[in-house]
């Protein structure tokens, strides 16, 4: 009696939601096609949404209410490789609308996708679920199909063969990745290394497609998307593998740790140096902390803020990875931990200290310089090719190269808070994104686990607010702000947190769970849906020029290269045209990369401005492919306003005082420049 008052009760909810989401999605609609509908015309595309709309809302009240009146539909259900194909299809359509076709349009607003979306993963659940009705698990199942569906296409959609550069930095990022192993595209001293805006472990990782020859611009992007997604279901499967759980569950949790991860986003060798630690610790206690010392070099090789990242990984598994913490009562329970500790120390100590290790015994190359991990960025010098630091900074791993890492470049705190640039701001998308897994874990340990005592629980709060504060301090600075990715060391610490409790019984209390209908599947609902749901409620088709304008473009800029070619040519931005051959081999020139040059902007470094004055001064090149510059301050509270108004100061002013558009390509953003013949004039601008 009482499962059955239970499932009344669950099908009012489900007609009561449904209702609520139908009339708003036609109250947007209504709201769309006003104007029209005002003068008497109705549009095809109005009698389309809202024939969707009529339909879908009809068939699910079927669902919940005269499922047996379905008759051959619920014959689906039968089979598991039919129902399984059928729920992927419902899903797969409504994707592949909102991402690749035209008539995302007029489905476009908020409300109704969120009708579509919940109408698609209710009648995927419903295909999925064995039994009558819905239940959780096949809700669950669906959800994670969908999001999961949603990511891989989503992130895959920009693999073509568009030639410009696709957002503000993508081409020249290409250009940075090739430089290591790709040298020989370039007109360089090939015995010499090609001075990049990039450390070494992204360079090296994302290069290593550059060993095969003839490299495409659309075989780079499917690299790069591919680096951002497997590794993240290799980290998964390295850390919730070992568990007794059917296979179901467990594929499960490794596709929701990639989406939980991609909420950052996270770069890629932070993961790799958090999946060698999540391979090793169940090993000898030497493999463990050898892979320690090796993710813990390799990570702050990649980004100096991550020098402590692995290290913290590996302490909070050996604090926490323990069936039965009685066996080490009290303040026993560090010794491991710290042992494990040094051993990431160890690897940060061998990292900093190289130089001076390569040169004692004897093997330093004299061919390709280490760089150190506090190193301003370097100068070239293209008519030398010597390459010299601009400033010596301090030691960062001193209270005074603390000091200069905060106040080299200005903390915006206005975007913790909701902004122009991220909607939801730093501190509520944070809360979004770890508030389920944070209940769920606390659930657990409050109410079924015994395993823990109180002293590994303050350990790992304190590891995880300690990278919390780092993280947030680093979001703040200028040029962040726009995502978590700066975040990214606690969101790993925190899924290795869910991994040391999933192998200590977390994971069969789960699946009872999930196997349940108790309330805390709307919260795992919710883990699974909030990492996606921002991004399908906005996301629209990508917009390129049409092919005949592109390939217009690319005439026009292959034209100004080999007519100024005799002189010096200066790729600020789009150097991927010059890596993947767009445009005739010239000599490159290393120097004012764009994004070099903007982060120098948000410092307000003055100095390391001064050799390209004077180069613009001289008019030192024939032609400059950037951009396209102009002299527009925005003011404050605009996206991206204040790395906007410092890259006009020190770069689009200057360049515009000694140079004019020879021609501009807007749909492409692409600028070329050549010295100016005429004065520049321009109100209340003066030329440097």
């Amino acid at each position: 009696m009482t499962q059955s008052k239970n499932l009344f009760y669950k099908k009012i909810l489900f007609t009561l939601s449904l209702i609520i989401a139908a009339v708003l999605a036609v109250h947007g609609v209504f709201l769309r096609y006003g104007e029209f509908l005002s003068k008497g015309s109705i549009v095809v595309s109005f009698v389309v949404v809202m024939l969707v709309i009529l339909t879908g809302s009809i068939f699910i009240l079927l669902l919940i209410w005269a499922s047996s009146s379905l008759g051959k539909v619920r014959s689906i259900k039968r089979i598991k490789l039919l129902s399984w194909m059928s729920a992927l299809l419902v899903i797969l359509l409504l994707v592949l609308l909102y991402l690749f076709h035209r008539w995302s349009e007029p489905f476009g607003d908020i409300r109704i996708r969120i009708f579509l979306y919940g109408a698609s993963l209710i009648i995927a659940a419903w295909l999925l679920e064995p039994e009558e009705g819905i239940r959780f698990r096949s809700l669950l199942k669906a959800a994670l199909i969908q999001a999961v569906v949603f990511t891989l296409l989503s992130n895959f959609r920009d693999v073509n063969g568009y030639p410009f550069s696709v957002g503000w930095s993508e081409g020249n990022r290409f250009w940075d990745y090739s430089v290591s192993f790709g040298r020989h595209l370039y007109d360089w001293p090939q015995d010499k290394p090609i001075p990049a805006y990039i450390d070494p472990g992204r360079q090296s990782l994302w290069g290593l497609i550059f060993l095969l020859p003839g490299v495409s611009i659309q075989a780079m992007r499917a690299w790069n998307d591919i680096l951002f997604i497997v590794p993240c279901l290799v980290l998964g499967w390295a850390l919730f593998r070992a568990h007794t759980v059917g296979n179901e569950l467990r594929i499960a949790v490794i596709f929701w740790s990639m989406l939980f991860l991609l909420q950052g986003p996270i770069y890629t060798p932070l993961i790799l140096s958090a999946i060698l630690i999540a391979l090793t610790h169940r090993g000898p206690n030497w493999l463990f902390g050898l892979g320690t010392i090796v993710a813990s070099y390799y990570a702050i090789m990649s980004r100096s803020t991550w020098i402590l990242g692995p290290t913290t990984f590996a302490v909070l598994l050996a604090i926490l990875d323990r069936k039965d913490s009685n066996q080490l009562k009290g303040w026993r329970t560090l010794r491991p931990a710290i042992l494990i500790g040094l051993c990431g120390l160890l690897g940060v100590l061998v990292f900093l200290k190289q130089n001076e290790i390569l040169q004692f015994t004897g093997i330093r190359s004299s061919t390709a310089p280490i760089v150190e991990v506090e190193a301003l960025p370097l100068v070239a010098d293209s008519a030398t090719d010597d390459i010299t630091a601009v400033e010596s900074p301090p030691s960062m791993f001193t209270p005074e190269g603390i000091r200069y890492f905060l106040e080299r470049q200005p903390l915006l705190w206005s975007r913790l808070l909701p902004n122009e640039i991220y909607p939801s701001g730093i501190l509520l998308g944070l809360l979004l994104a770890v508030a389920p897994l944070l209940i769920v874990l606390t659930v657990w340990r409050l109410k079924a686990s015994p395993s823990f005592n109180g002293l590994q629980d303050w350990l790992s709060g304190l590891i995880l607010l300690g990278l919390l504060f780092v993280g947030l301090i680093i979001s703040v600075k200028i040029g962040g702000g726009s995502n978590l990715h700066n975040l990214d060391m606690f969101l790993i610490a925190l899924l290795f947190v869910a991994a040391a409790y999933w192998n200590t019984g977390m994971a069969d209390w789960l699946q009872g769970i999930v196997n349940s209908e108790k309330w805390l599947n709307w919260v795992l609902l919710a883990a699974v849906i909030l990492p996606v749901a921002a991004s399908m409620l906005t996301v629209e088709p990508k917009k390129y020029p049409a092919a005949e304008k592109t390939a217009d473009s690319l005439a026009q800029v292959q034209r100004a290269v080999e007519t100024y070619r005799e002189g010096e040519i200066l790729f600020m931005d789009q150097r991927q045209l010059l890596t993947f051959g767009f445009v005739p081999k010239i000599p490159l020139i290393a120097d004012y990369e764009k994004k070099w040059m903007m982060d120098e902007a948000m410092a307000d470094h003055g100095a390391w401005f001064e050799p390209y004055l004077a180069d613009l001064r001289t008019h030192r090149f024939s032609l400059i492919v950037s951009e396209p510059l102009q002299i527009q301050f925005q003011g404050a509270n605009k996206n991206f306003s204040e790395e906007n108004d410092l890259f006009v100061k020190w770069v689009s002013i200057p360049t515009l005082c000694y140079y004019q558009p020879l021609e501009t390509f807007p749909e492409d953003g692409v600028q070329l420049l050549v010295p100016r013949t005429e004065p520049f004039e321009y109100p209340e601008v003066s030329c440097p």
